[in-house]
């Protein structure tokens, strides 16, 4: 048996002023937008030097995309949790939708102006660089639906193209929501006014 790598005192201190500094950057992007979310206001709310960011990102676009891909990771992992198990399509499906909605309520904010600056920029979407964590997303959702055919809960089809169509329809159902909630205020996926 192996021994775990003991993390050095250092690590732990860098990994922690690193996820801080990416909680930072996430509430200035959610309140401000990216366009006004500076680096000097990130160091502010992570109560660190400006410089201490450059430390851990190249510039501003590269602690974007880092805040993006750790919102993402999180949802990957809830995403497993909800088809964790033998459980029935309906059930697993349900809370794949429920677990996603609730993701995204959480994370509105941020989500909603990440996405809008993705889909105003000038590359067409079939050619927009996609995330790891998408490809990860759809083999999970890709199991999931090969899991229940292998049960008989679904006809014969490709599992893959399944959760292809899953994705891109719930994507959709957010970003629609997002684009509504800028003109009106703020509403959570459980129907409530915030």
């Amino acid at each position: 048996m192996k021994a775990r790598p003991v993390e050095t005192k250092q690590a732990l201190v860098e990994g922690f002023r690193r996820d801080s500094i990416l909680r930072a950057a996430r509430h200035v992007i959610g309140r401000q937008g990216i366009a006004g979310a500076s680096m000097q206001a990130i160091a502010d709310e992570a109560g660190v030097a400006k410089g201490t960011l450059y430390l851990y990102f190249r510039d501003r676009g590269d602690l974007v995309e880092q805040v993006a891909s750790s919102i993402l990771e999180d949802l990957l992992a809830r995403v497993r949790a909800a088809i964790a198990g033998q459980r029935p399509l309906r059930e697993a499906h349900r809370e794949v939708v429920r677990t996603n909605l609730e993701f995204f309520d959480a994370n509105q904010d941020f989500l909603r102006v990440y996405v809008d600056t993705r889909e105003h920029e000038r590359v067409p979407w079939h050619r927009r660089r996609r995330r790891p964590q998408y490809g990860e997303y759809l083999e999970l959702l890709s199991f999931h639906f090969a899991a229940a055919v292998t049960r008989g809960e679904m006809k014969p089809l490709d599992p893959s193209r399944v959760a292809l169509f899953f994705a891109e329809g719930l994507r959709g159902v957010l970003s629609r929501g997002s684009r509504s909630a800028t003109a009106q205020p703020r509403r959570t996926w459980s129907g409530s006014w915030r």
